[in-house]
């Protein structure tokens, strides 16, 4: 029997610049229902809404119409495609920051596994240290969701093969964007096809996405 969803979208909708994005009255309700070892791909076009779909699954946003339910206790953690690192001295300093920050010992373990010093200033990180400073925060965070926008962006190939043995062992759920191809194949079980403002699921991994979108 499979396990009850540890968050939920049923009947999402959502207007942008006067027009419905996600869902609305002239189409099918969206429904997303996300289990607890999940392991989805989040595909579709540039503005299909892909992250804007994580900003609604993170309660970042309001969304015109539909409930979203979370299991209690639940901790969805984003890994941000280019986050905001403007005010803070060092990689650190951002990695502590915020109500849900993580423990200092934490970011360092994982840090140092990436090969990231933390101390680093931020002003002069490259977009590769940053990458790894991001990712060092997202999992020490602990989450059960991890919501991953291009996390592969300015790694290189020792990084990108740490972060894949992590996430086969990681216990949680994930959605991810990405244009990585090969991760995405090695590491998804389902994918969540974002086309036109509707969301088709199927239980098969990157990998089967093509024949799907053909059939």
């Amino acid at each position: 029997m499979a396990q009850p969803p540890i968050l939920s979208w049923e009947g999402l909708g959502l207007q942008q610049g006067g027009r419905w994005l996600l869902g609305g009255p002239e189409r099918e309700d969206i429904d997303l229902h996300i289990g607890p070892r999940d392991r989805l791909a989040l595909i579709g076009r540039n503005g299909a809404g892909k992250t804007t779909l994580f900003r609604l699954i993170n309660d970042q946003i309001e969304a015109d119409r539909g409930q979203r339910k979370v299991k209690q206790g639940t901790r969805v953690v984003v890994l941000e495609q280019d986050p905001d690192f403007d005010g803070f001295e060092t990689l650190m300093d951002w990695a502590l920051a915020g109500e849900d920050a993580p423990a200092e010992y934490e970011v360092e373990a994982i840090a140092g596994q990436l090969g990231i010093v933390m101390t680093t200033p931020s002003k002069g990180a490259s977009g590769g240290e940053r990458r790894r400073a991001a990712i060092s925060r997202a999992l020490a965070q602990d989450p059960d969701l991890l919501l991953m926008d291009e996390p592969t962006n300015h790694l290189d190939l020792s990084a990108i093969d740490w972060l894949e043995d992590w996430l086969t062992r990681y216990k949680g759920a994930f959605v991810v964007i990405s244009h990585d191809r090969t991760f995405l194949k090695r590491l998804t079980n389902a994918t969540l096809w974002l086309d036109r403002g509707i969301i088709r699921r199927k239980d098969v991994g990157f990998g089967g996405y093509e024949a799907w979108e053909e059939q």
